[in-house]
Formats: C-alpha cells, structure tokens, sequence
C-alpha cells in the first residue's frame, strides 16, 4: 500500500493526490475504524448527503410502469396500440394498485406533471411531441431499466431537460442537439484531450502550451505532463481566489504557441468563481489568439448568483463541460456532458481545428467517436457509455430534486462558514471546496514537523484531507513550498462531523 519506501510511505512533491489520500485513509481506519474517520479529501457529497427522496421515488415508478409495459407478455413498441387517454387510465390503475392512497395521488400528479413539462421543452426546442410521445420515448424498449442501447448522443427527452436548465441557469440559447452526454466530467476531460492530441486531428503537439489557473484539479497538469504539453499558469489565490498580479501583464506574457485554455470554473480546489471581469478578459485574449476554450464547470450549480459563463463572451469557440453528478449528490451515476452552441460546433472545426475533421462528419460526431474507449474513430460509436438507468434516474433527480437541492445548498453554506469560523481562517464565501495552508491556522505549533507528518498525524486522529501541492503549476511550486496545503471537500460530511472535522485539525496543529 505504501506509495514510498521512506518512512512515511508518500513523497509530497511527486505522488499523485489522488493515490495519498486513500494510503491515508487506509491509515485512519485500521487505527480508527471506518465509522469514526471524517474524510474530507474527496469531492464526492455522497459521504455526507444522499440523492434527492423525491427524485428517487418518481423513478421508482418509472420502473414500476416499464414493467407493465414491457415484460416476457408484451413489448410496448410492437404490442401497445392504446391511445393517450387509455395509456394514462392504465398507468394510474397502476399506482392505486401498487402504493397506499396518498401515495398512489403523489405518483399520478408526479407523473402527469412530467409529461406536461417534457412537452413543453420539447415545444421550446422545436419538437412536436404530445404527451403519448413522451410515454413512447422513456419507454420504448425498456431504456429506462437499461434494457437497450441507446442515442451515442445522450437520450434526446433527457438533453431536452438539460438544454433548458442551462438556458435558464445562465441563458445560454442553446437546445438538445448542442449536448453530448458523458460518463462524468472525467470522462468528458479525457475525450477532450484524446481528441485534440490525436495525430489526424494535429491540434495540440509536444510543446504547445495549455492555460491553467494555480491551483488547478491536479489531473489536468497531470493530462498534460503526460502528452508531453506545457503549461501557462495563471497563479491565483487560494483564500480569495483573486489572481495573483496584473492579468494584463500575465496574458501578454502568454507564449505565441498557446493553443487551449482549461479553465475549472468555479475552481477545483479553492471553491471560487470567475469573476465577469476575468472572463471577459481571457474571451478577448481566446480571440486574439485563436485559441480553444474548455470550461469544466461541473460546480457551476452550487453558485446562486452566476449569471454568466465563459460562453457569455466568447460562444463561438468554447466547450463547456459539466454534470448532474455533484449537485445532485450522484456521482455514482456517471452523468456529465458537453455543451457546444451551434456557433462553437461550426467555428471550432472549421477556424481553430482548421478543416482537420476527415475523419467525421462535424465536431459533434467527431466527439462522439473519441468518447468510446481506444482511438477516435468511431471504433464503439453506437455506445452511449451514460447507462439508460443513470440518465433517467438523473432526470427524475432533475425535475423533483428542487426541495431537496435548496436544502442541500443551505447546508453547504452553514458547513463552509462553521468550518472556517473553527479553524479560525478568514472565509470569503467560495463553495464546496477548501483550500488552505495547515500553517496558516491561528496557533499553528507544529514548525518542527515534515508536511509528510502533519497529513500522516492528521490521519492518525481520523481526519483525511487531500495534499493539495500537486494542484499548483510546477512554476508556482518553484517559487513557494505548497507541501502544507490541503484541499477539504466540505460537502463531504454531515454538519456534525464536518464540525468534528475542523475541531479535530485545529487540536492537532496547535496542541
């Protein structure tokens, strides 16, 4: 298990983040026990939070109607011959004969409501579907239990939803043929690469540069150390999330063959967001250079106030990447996608990939083909790789996770202000993530000790944080020791043991 022969098993300047951390929770439990360690070194809510109730038990009805539809008697597509009225008759039959009465009443109103809204953003975004076509498109050949293959795209009533959440959320003008569902926002970053530094394609070679903020998600300077990229780090402040100098200044210093702008908006790992400023900023610098933008995004959802993204200045050559996974405390479904607007889809093959699309048909097929595992072309194509379970229970989380999601947002909220207020640090209002130097602690005591030690002590009282030092460019770690800070996901816990937590890291680096 250990990751090196010294004696503490991990090197903080070279092992992977995402390696420690599990040596270190490994550490805490045999010592501890699982049920006493507070593990705040992953980005996952499901530790502390659960999926939305009432998303969870709309789906459960959907499995209840697929089964009446489709079983080893009938099959919906070539058996049912019903009209809407005597389809809606048997689905609410159904529920008075599975549930109790009032639950039976919230299922029917639940789903009726469904088919009301799925109809009206399919009117929104140019389809003429009716209600018994909604019926048709969930069900038909059991999707909605992983009985089929499904769209390679994403399923076509599902981006329906997420196209309108978007266009709400933040205006985007967008509708269900800019998306492309992915297998999480790893899945989406990878194809990203993949795509761009396959040798047809000839976007990025050896020794072009990439744009990073610092700290950035340690896997992107990690994707690019290891296709043999540079990076052009923008250095940020992880406790105001301000950039660190003049931005004018450090764009103009941005070397000729800069070609993509990664940027993790809001960031993983301070918890900040953009402000519209910076945006515009890098949007007019992406122009002049021609450059690509890919914005990860999957946090965007936990900020009430964004109104705009990256798209808002600079449409035309920006891909967004996001997901369901985090907000709505999923992660295990596996449920991210791309967002390309019509404009991007057109200028990015034709202006920056420069026609290079032999090998598909547009940029949407073109992703579609890298998403699948080996090359990209097209080896799996008529693969999804986002499961027809994952997609509608991811939907069912969408539509009635609303209660659930604002308390959920609150609690994250009251976790990050109690967290710091213990620790005795400043808090300037990021989200979800923390990141922050174990010495800055008020009453800090422990100067003697190696960082090694600090996160191995840490381990040894039942607190696990991530080592944050591998998240800063290599340039930024040549000009400061970034080896005590960590990286804490505060949604990661309950309230209770969130405060467990910060009580427990401020006992050790002051005792």
């Amino acid at each position: 298990m250990k990751l090196r022969d010294n004696k503490w098993g991990f090197d903080l300047k070279d092992d992977n983040p995402f390696r420690i951390f599990r040596y270190l929770r490994a550490i805490a439990d045999e010592k501890l026990g699982e049920e006493n360690v507070v593990d705040l070194s992953r980005g996952d809510p499901g530790y502390g939070y659960s999926p939305s109730v009432h998303g969870r038990e709309f789906y459960g009805f959907l499995l209840e109607i697929d089964q009446m539809l489709n079983n080893p008697g009938q099959h919906f597509v070539s058996d049912n011959r019903d009209d809407f009225d005597t389809l809606w008759g048997k689905i609410q039959d159904l529920a008075d004969g599975v549930y109790s009465a009032e639950k039976a009443e919230r299922v029917k109103k639940d789903f009726y409501f469904f088919l009301t809204r799925i109809e009206k953003y399919a009117d929104a975004q140019g389809l003429d579907w009716d209600k018994k076509k909604v019926i048709f498109e969930v069900f038909k050949y059991s999707a909605v239990s992983g009985g089929s293959y499904l769209d390679p795209q994403g399923e076509t009533l599902v981006r329906l939803v997420i196209a309108d959440h978007y266009n709400k959320k933040l205006d985007l003008g967008i509708d269900y043929s800019d998306l492309i569902l992915v297998q999480g926002v790893s899945h989406g970053i990878g194809t990203i690469f993949k795509t761009l530094c396959d040798g047809e394609v000839g976007f990025l070679q050896k020794g072009d540069y990439v744009m990073l903020g610092s700290p950035v998600y340690a896997p992107y300077n990690t994707i690019n150390e290891n296709r043999g990229l540079k990076t052009f780090s923008i250095p940020v402040d992880s406790s105001t999330g301000k950039v660190v100098g003049d931005l004018d200044e450090i764009l103009a210093s941005a070397p000729e063959n800069l070609k993509l702008i990664c940027l993790v908006d809001p960031n993983n790992p301070t918890g900040f967001m953009s402000d519209e400023e910076f945006l515009k900023k890098i949007a007019e610098f992406a122009r002049e250079r021609n450059a690509l933008i890919v914005s990860d995004e999957v946090y965007t959802d936990f900020f009430y106030e964004r109104k705009h993204n990256i798209m808002t200045y600079a449409r035309e050559r920006t891909i967004m990447i996001s997901g369901r996974s985090k907000i709505e405390r999923s992660t295990g479904l596996r449920f991210g996608e791309f967002v390309i607007a019509k404009e991007a889809q057109k200028y990015i093959g034709e202006n920056i990939l420069g026609g290079r699309l032999d090998i598909a048909a547009d940029l949407m097929q073109l992703l579609v083909f890298a998403k699948a595992p080996g090359e990209i072309r097209g080896e799996f194509q008529h693969v999804t790789f986002v499961t027809g379970p994952s997609q509608y229970l991811g939907l069912s989380h969408m539509i009635f996770g609303d209660e659930d999601r604002a308390e959920y947002l609150k609690r994250i909220r009251i976790n990050m202000e109690s967290f710091y207020e213990i620790l005795g640090l400043p808090y300037n209002k990021n989200l979800y993530y923390s990141c922050f130097d174990l010495q800055s602690i008020p009453g800090f005591n422990k100067e003697g000790l190696e960082p090694e030690e600090l996160f191995l002590g840490l381990a040894k009282k039942g607190v696990i944080l991530i080592p944050a030092n591998l998240f800063f460019s290599e340039e930024e770690r040549g000009k400061h020791d970034y080896r005590t800070f960590a990286r804490g996901s505060l949604p990661n816990l309950t309230f209770s043991n969130l405060q467990k937590a910060a009580k427990l890291i401020k006992e050790y680096v002051t005792e």
